[in-house]
């Protein structure tokens, strides 16, 4: 009985110390920055004023746009994240947030919602994010965000318009702050063309 319960106390010490080793070896993670991306400076303007009742959907992507995860393509078709750099959200919230607030500042509040509140509007703009990241062209780093993006009637789905937008912006500094900054910059560009072929898509536009 003795020498059971001697047996029994040594494989106990013997599995704690197991324990503990491995406690110290584990990685520990790594430090992490979370990153927004600024709110867009817009001035109003007619166009924006003039839009029916709008609902900016968030859109539609891959796996890797999926994550908030910040990506880089540094050569050929090499996909990567910047190592401990984060946005708030996954990529596709960021930017409807961000071309929802864009609307917002161009024209009358109320007119403009996204999927998120799923209120009811006159059309729906729905989208294919086909890029939202860094690439390196040479040496020469260019924040780039490409957009396949549609207007629809909610009731009828017909399709109203359907464009294709590209928004390059070279970095001033290829780490990540610099890069939060180039695709602000961007991402003003892109909602400046989106609201400006929004309002003329829709002009004379009546919702059913």
């Amino acid at each position: 009985m003795i020498k059971r319960h001697t047996m029994t106390r040594t494989t106990m010490l013997a599995f704690a110390a197991l324990w503990l080793s491995a406690c110290t070896i584990l990685p520990e993670s790594e430090p992490l920055s979370v990153y927004q991306l600024p709110a867009p400076q817009m001035q109003p303007s007619a166009a924006g004023q003039s839009l029916p009742t709008l609902r900016i959907n968030t859109p539609r992507t891959g796996f890797a746009l999926s994550t908030p995860r910040m990506l880089v393509k540094p050569d050929g078709n090499q996909v990567s994240s910047y190592k401990g750099a984060r946005w708030t959200d996954p990529v596709p919230v960021v930017l409807r947030e961000h071309l929802a607030k864009a609307f917002t500042q161009q024209g009358s509040p109320a007119r403009v919602s996204t999927d998120e509140h799923a209120l009811h509007a006159d059309v729906h703009l729905g989208s294919d994010l086909q890029q939202f990241q860094v690439r390196y062209d040479g040496l020469q780093p260019v924040a780039v965000i490409e957009l396949d993006a549609r207007l629809v009637n909610p009731n009828s789905r017909e399709v109203l318009a359907a464009r294709r937008f590209l928004v390059e912006q070279p970095l001033d500094n290829p780490q990540p702050p610099g890069v939060v900054e180039a695709l602000k910059l961007a991402s003003d560009e892109l909602a400046e063309q989106v609201i400006a072929w929004t309002a003329e898509s829709l002009e004379g536009y009546e919702a059913e």
